[in-house]
């Protein structure tokens, strides 16, 4: 016995029109958002694949091979090889500068915009409000206005042309003391000071055994921000530094960039100046990549501890 088909109602179709309807402005803002963050990604990538391609060129290839082609392994060997050797390794002191550099920064100036910005959320104290509203200005003011009072004050003190003189300036950092003071107002209730203090806890213990761990993932943050900004720092090392012994890799890959508009220099050295700007992106390249998993478990570990 065969079941009789039923007829579609007109309410059955308006649904299945307005569903049909939705699903197309939906394709069509889709490919809408698509195009534009496609070429957006193109112009970010783009730039960076040429930047890995051409560290197995030699010059020769850079002028005339297609801009994307791939070349041989020996070639970036070849590279590898005289970027070490040129100016007596020149290069790879360089890099061990901006380790260097970037680390003790990042390091220590996390740990003082933490202690600062610590204070500053969860002690009365006279003239916090002072000090806190000279924090804000200070993140207003454009750096280049800081400029020449550092470069005085460095030289007062006797300690241009050192590895002190690029790390100092970069401890005090207006952003960081600014960023954990209302990050530790918003992620660390009071209570919990208050219950250390009960429990016969010092202000050190406190802040060591309670407020780090909740912290956490703000401490990780600045130091990622604090080492790419050092690491990426130019202006400074420029003022204070003569020796290029002492110079970042930044620093170095411009006085190498320099001979290219210079013509009594002779060839520049363009497959190691892009094979030094390649390897200078790897720190980043791996730092934050793994940073990045440690800000979200920390997110969930304070979360869970709160």
């Amino acid at each position: 016995m065969s079941t009789p088909k039923r007829s579609l109602g007109s309410s059955s179709l308006q649904r299945l029109y307005h569903g049909r309807s939705y699903t197309r402005r939906r394709v069509v803002i889709g490919v809408l958002i698509l195009i534009p963050m496609s070429l957006l990604a193109m112009y970010f990538i783009l730039p960076l694949f040429w930047l890995l391609v051409s560290t197995s060129k030699s010059t020769d290839q850079l002028f005339n091979t297609p801009m994307f082609a791939p070349s041989s392994l020996s070639g970036l060997v070849t590279n590898l090889r005289d970027l070490g050797q040129k100016e007596g390794g020149a290069y790879w002191r360089w890099y061990l500068n901006s380790i260097i550099y970037s680390t003790l920064t990042a390091g220590l100036g996390t740990l003082i915009s933490a202690l600062a910005g610590y204070s500053l959320s969860k002690y009365e104290f006279k003239l916090r409000g002072a000090v806190r509203f000279m924090v804000l200005v200070a993140l207003l003011l454009p750096a280049a206005t800081l400029t020449i009072p550092v470069f005085l004050l460095i030289k007062s003190l006797g300690l241009m042309d050192t590895y002190v003189a690029v790390i100092l300036p970069l401890l005090a950092s207006p952003f960081g003391v600014y960023f954990m003071n209302v990050y530790v107002g918003e992620t660390m209730p009071n209570e919990l000071i208050d219950s250390g203090r009960i429990d016969g806890a010092s202000d050190y213990q406190i802040f060591r055994r309670i407020a780090v761990p909740i912290i956490g993932p703000g401490l990780v943050t600045l130091f990622l921000i604090s080492f790419i900004s050092s690491w990426n720092n130019f202006f400074l090392p420029l003022l204070v530094l003569s020796s290029s012994k002492l110079f970042p890799a930044t620093l170095g890959l411009q006085m190498w960039v320099s001979k290219l508009i210079s013509p009594a220099t002779g060839i520049p050295p363009y497959p190691l100046i892009i094979l030094g700007s390649a390897l200078s992106v790897l720190p980043m390249a791996v730092l934050f990549p793994f940073l990045r998993k440690h800000i979200a478990a920390g997110i969930a570990t304070g979360s869970i501890k709160a």
